[in-house]
């Protein structure tokens, strides 16, 4: 167990950083830094914990972030660009966040001799299209003008700078990709989201293409118990690992069907053709995680969607964009 640690979380307001400082705020003194201080965050305790130090800045500037660095003994690098939609509109500002982000998390770093472990979050779709995804595995970026592709291969350029540190410095660096992680208190827009939220308004569900394309499906609560023993397991140092749930792997057009169904909605699904490139295939092979971290997910898919769904219709006026 962690405990009277210094922790940093870059993005801390967000989604996942919300729900690891959940878990950690009890034993450990956490620093939250992150530019959109009323994201995720404002839906959690930790809103009004004075326990949690909350700092408004930008990744970007080392300035900002460098003394918190300096101070903690755990940093968690969390901070990013996401959405489909805001990576193609911002595909400048994604590149930017993430290289200059991780560059400054990692030069503050080197300089702290006290830092126990630095953990970044890099993204499953370095490998493209893949089904049983070892660490390791060739990355499939892609090349040209396709803005969509600018948020995988900056998170891929992200990776080699933290192993090029590990290597230099010794910074004990875990480099982690999430496979498609879902749950309560996600704000940002994304599949599971956008389904519940259209599910519990009765309006219909729209399908990119025919809703054929394969995800593997990792709810919060386990891919957290994975990034806990991220932080304490002494092997996990030096490593990378893919973290998602391998034995939930539906197609869109499922995952459709199973959330009007566990909603007990009435929406219909509707289709409409792509407008931005899309992954067909993405899955993990967990085996390295079940291995030195301990890893074992427990919620199958229908186990993770209905609290999601209960958390989405509970906060539907939120979501209005979204219908």
């Amino acid at each position: 167990m962690i405990q009277g640690k210094r922790i940093l979380i870059t993005g801390g307001a967000g989604f996942i950083g919300t729900h690891m400082a959940q878990r950690l705020v009890a034993d450990n003194r956490l620093t939250i830094f992150d530019i959109d201080l009323a994201g995720p965050i404002r839906f959690s305790p930790l809103a009004s914990d004075e326990r949690v130090r909350k700092v408004q800045g930008d990744v970007r500037v080392y300035d900002q972030l460098a003394p918190l660095v300096a101070e903690s003994d755990i940093v968690l690098h969390y901070a990013s660009i996401l959405g489909v939609k805001k990576v193609i509109d911002h595909a400048r500002e994604t590149i930017d966040t993430i290289l200059a982000g991780t560059r400054n998390v990692l030069e503050a770093a080197r300089l702290n001799p006290r830092i126990e472990r630095l953990v970044n979050i890099s993204t499953s779709e370095v490998y493209g299209n893949v089904m049983d995804a070892t660490e390791g595995a060739a990355a499939s970026v892609g090349t040209g003008n396709d803005p969509r592709l600018s948020y995988a291969s900056a998170k891929l350029m992200g990776e080699h700078l933290v192993w090029a540190y590990h290597r230099d410095f010794k910074i004990p660096t875990v480099i982690v990709r999430p496979f498609n992680i879902y749950g309560p208190l996600r704000t940002a827009s994304n599949a599971v989201g956008v389904f519940c939220v259209k599910a519990v308004a009765n309006k219909d569900v729209t399908l990119h293409g025919d809703g054929s394309q394969l995800r593997s499906w990792c709810y919060i609560d386990d891919f957290c118990d994975a990034m806990m023993g991220c932080i304490e397991k002494p092997g996990a140092a030096g490593q990378d690992f893919n973290l998602g749930n391998p034995v939930t792997a539906v197609t869109i057009y499922d995952l459709a069907e199973r959330i009007i169904r566990l909603s007990r909605s009435n929406s219909k699904l509707t289709t409409t053709p792509y407008t931005f490139s899309d992954i067909g295939v993405r899955a993990p092979n967990s085996s390295k995680a079940r291995e030195l971290l301990g890893y074992h997910p427990k919620f199958d898919m229908d186990q993770g969607l209905r609290p999601t769904i209960d958390w989405y219709r509970d906060h539907l006026s939120e979501f209005q964009a979204w219908l």
